[in-house]
C-alpha cells in the first residue's frame, strides 16, 4: 500500500504513471479514450485530461475554462473503500456504488455525474481508468 495521501499530488503522479503504462488501456479501443472526466473527493475536484487512453494533465480544482463530460464524486471515505486493495461490496465498482447513491438514496458511496449518455460512451475505458486508481494506491 503507498503512503502517499489519496488526493495528493503525488498520488496524482503515481496514477498517471499506473494510467499510462497500462496495457490494458492500449487494448479493446481504449487508446481512443479522449474524454475529460473529473473525480470530486469531499470539496475537491481534479479533472482528468483523457489523450488517446492516457493522462496528459490532471488540473486541481479546475475553473469555469476547464471543460468536461463527466465525473464521479464522493466523500473521502467512499474513495478510501474504493481504492482498497480489496473493497467493500457497492464501493468496488462504480455502477454498484451509484445505484446506491441515485437509487436507493444511500450515503457513502460513489456518484456519477454529468452528461449520461458520455459515461456510457466511454463506460469501460472509463471504468478501467478509475480502477487503476486502486492499482496505483495499493502498490
Amino acid at each position: 500500500m503507498s503512503d502517499t495521501e489519496l488526493g495528493s499530488h503525488e498520488w496524482w503522479e503515481q496514477y498517471k504513471e499506473t494510467v499510462n503504462t497500462d496495457k490494458e488501456m492500449k487494448v479493446r479501443g481504449h487508446d481512443r479514450f479522449n474524454t475529460n472526466f473529473f473525480v470530486e473527493i469531499d470539496d475537491d475536484r481534479f479533472l482528468i485530461e483523457m489523450h488517446g487512453g492516457e493522462v496528459e494533465t490532471i488540473v486541481p480544482n479546475p475553473g469555469v475554462n476547464q471543460e468536461w463530460s463527466f465525473g464521479v464524486r464522493g466523500s473521502k471515505q467512499a474513495w478510501e473503500e474504493f481504492v482498497q486493495e480489496l473493497p467493500p461490496a457497492h464501493n468496488n465498482e462504480i455502477i454498484a456504488s451509484n445505484y446506491r447513491t441515485a437509487v436507493r438514496g444511500e450515503d457513502g458511496h460513489l456518484e456519477l455525474q454529468g452528461n449520461n449518455k458520455r459515461i456510457f460512451q466511454n463506460l469501460r475505458p472509463f471504468q478501467r481508468a478509475l480502477d487503476l486508481m486502486r492499482v496505483a494506491h495499493n502498490t
